[in-house]
C-alpha cells in the first residue's frame, strides 16, 4: 500500500474515499449478498469514520460557511415567500439545488463547489434585490469570501501545491481507510465486471480524476 503522508495526497485520498463510500452505501443491498460483513450498518459506519477524519481537516471555516448558507437560504424563503419562481431560480443559480444537500450532510467538496458557484453567480442585480428585502450586507460579504477560504480543497488536487506533512495519527487513520476502500474496490470492480458504469464508480483512480475535473470547472 502507498503510504499517505502529505496534505496533498491525504486530502485527495479522503475525498475520493468518501465518494466511493457513498457509492458503496447506495448499492449495499445488492453488494451485501457477496460478503457476510457488508451490511447497511457497515456502510454507514464506514461513511461516519470517513466524515470524522474529514472534520479533522476542515472545521471552523467549513462550519461557518455551512451556517451562513443555511441562514441565507432561510432568509430568502421568508423575504420572497410570495415569489416561488424567484426562489426556485435563485436557489438553482446559487448552487443550492446541486450542492446544498450534500454539503449539509458533511461533504466538504460539495461545500467548496457551492461557495464557488455562489460567488460566481451572485451578480450585482441579484445582490441589490436580496439586500433590499432585509438580508444584511455583512452576511452577504462573508458568503462571497468562502470560495477563497475553502480553496485548499481545490489546491490539494494540484500537484504543484505544498508538501506539508500530516499529523502521525491522522496519517494512520487515512491509510487505514484508504486500505479498506481499496479492498472494497477490488471486490466490487470484479462484481461489476460487465457493468462499466457501475465499475467505474469503484475505480479509485477514475473517481479521483473525476473529482479533480469537477473541481476545475469552479
Amino acid at each position: 500500500m502507498n503510504v499517505i503522508s502529505t496534505c496533498l495526497t491525504g486530502t485527495a485520498t479522503i475525498l475520493t474515499c468518501r465518494k466511493i463510500a457513498q457509492s458503496f452505501s447506495e448499492n449495499i443491498y445488492e453488494l451485501s449478498s457477496i460478503r457476510h460483513n457488508w451490511s447497511p450498518e457497515y456502510a454507514n459506519d464506514l461513511k461516519h469514520r470517513i466524515d470524522s477524519i474529514m472534520h479533522q481537516y476542515f472545521t471552523e471555516e467549513s462550519l461557518s460557511a455551512l451556517k451562513d448558507i443555511t441562514v441565507f437560504r432561510a432568509e430568502l424563503k421568508v423575504d420572497f415567500s410570495y415569489d416561488k419562481q424567484f426562489l426556485k431560480d435563485t436557489f438553482e443559480k446559487l448552487g443550492y439545488v446541486d450542492y446544498y444537500s450534500d454539503a449539509k450532510n458533511g461533504d466538504h467538496f460539495s461545500l467548496y463547489k457551492m461557495m464557488a458557484t455562489f460567488k460566481r453567480n451572485m451578480d450585482s442585480d441579484l445582490q441589490q434585490m436580496v439586500l433590499s428585502r432585509g438580508i444584511d450586507q455583512v452576511l452577504l460579504t462573508r458568503l462571497m469570501t468562502y470560495k477563497e477560504k475553502l480553496a485548499e480543497l481545490k489546491n490539494c488536487f494540484d500537484i504543484s501545491h505544498g508538501q506539508d506533512q500530516l499529523d502521525a495519527q491522522l496519517k494512520h487513520e487515512i491509510n487505514a481507510i484508504y486500505s479498506e476502500i481499496k479492498n472494497i474496490c477490488r471486490i466490487v470492480t470484479a462484481y461489476y465486471e460487465f457493468d462499466p458504469v457501475q465499475r467505474d464508480r469503484f475505480c479509485f483512480y477514475k473517481v479521483m480524476i473525476g473529482l479533480k475535473k469537477s473541481m476545475l470547472v469552479n
